[in-house]
């Protein structure tokens, strides 16, 4: 223990999420097997009560997007912003994307790319999304639901559409799955303020069904810029809808979670990005918990480095 210090409350935050996977023995997949010390400030004065069902209260959350200095930064992306006369903000990546992913859809629409590509702030990009009108699930949602955490983490989560509990508030993931995510992160060392947390889709859609194809496709260039803008050195990607719509894959969250792919999100930099299992799937198949654990674990082990 001595050769690997940790924080007793990150201790027992691994104890609390270990258990929900049901383990009930001190065994592990690997013979000799140590969590990464992230060597993190104490982020856990109170993990005893990590586990309660009181669901987060917005008013005492200092890590909103709507602090005024949080997100008024300049963009740090590393590679030139698309020009307007080259349409796409969705080049192709080292991870495949197939001629009939979402991004062909959108590469004509000139206009949007040049809007976007004139935005160098998160700040800016909340202000024009929370402008744009084009998309009809703005008319029915209550709030814009932009972002949460730490725009200069070096992860970036992405999940899939907010739900009712996230649409009232105004943040991702302050539900019953945002707890669960609460409680992920918490097992390797993170929490809010450590990863910066954003969606697929910023309105919720109503009654919570699934995203259409159009709306989705209207909405990816907006995230692209998004990631673009935050500039994280990790992104991991929670769900399948998320997924299968940055990667511009086919196959289901099973198959595509657990791996490492470098992937260009329009702007020439290829960023290490894993999917894997979205925390509202885990409460519905806590057996999956394990799958979630080890993509954790990889995460982890990348910012170890």
């Amino acid at each position: 223990m001595s050769a690997n210090p940790h924080h007793r409350n990150e201790l027992i935050a691994q104890l609390i999420w270990q258990s929900e996977l049901g383990a009930d023995e001190a065994i592990h997949d690997q013979p000799s097997y140590t969590l990464p010390d992230l060597k993190l400030a104490d982020i856990l004065s109170t993990a005893p009560d990590i586990g309660g069902a009181e669901p987060p209260n917005p008013s005492t959350n200092t890590s909103s997007v709507s602090a005024p200095n949080a997100l008024d930064q300049p963009a740090a992306v590393g590679g030139p912003a698309p020009s307007p006369a080259e349409p796409d903000l969705l080049t192709p990546s080292k991870a495949t994307i197939g001629s009939e992913g979402v991004g062909a859809a959108v590469a004509g629409d000139a206009e949007l790319t040049a809007r976007l590509a004139a935005i160098n702030s998160l700040t800016d990009l909340r202000e024009a999304l929370g402008q744009f009108d084009r998309c009809a699930l703005k008319n029915t949602a209550s709030n814009l639901v932009f972002s949460d955490g730490n725009p200069g983490a070096r992860v970036m989560l992405i999940g899939e559409a907010p739900g009712r509990d996230e649409d009232r508030v105004g943040l991702p993931f302050v539900g019953t799955s945002g707890q669960l995510l609460d409680k992920m992160l918490a097992s390797i060392g993170l929490d809010r303020t450590s990863v910066y947390i954003a969606n697929l889709l910023p309105w919720r859609p109503p009654g919570n069904r699934t995203p259409t194809a159009e709306e989705t496709t209207m909405l990816l260039p907006w995230l692209r810029r998004h990631i673009q803008l935050a500039n994280p050195d990790y992104l991991m990607i929670l769900g399948g809808s998320s997924s299968k719509a940055l990667l511009g894959e086919k196959d289901g969250i099973l198959k595509l979670r657990g791996k490492w792919r470098d992937v260009d999100y329009g702007d020439g930099i290829n960023r290490p990005t894993i999917c894997s299992l979205h925390p509202a799937f885990l409460l519905r198949s806590p057996a999956q918990k394990r799958l979630s654990f080890q993509d954790l674990l990889a995460l982890a082990a990348k910012l170890q480095r």
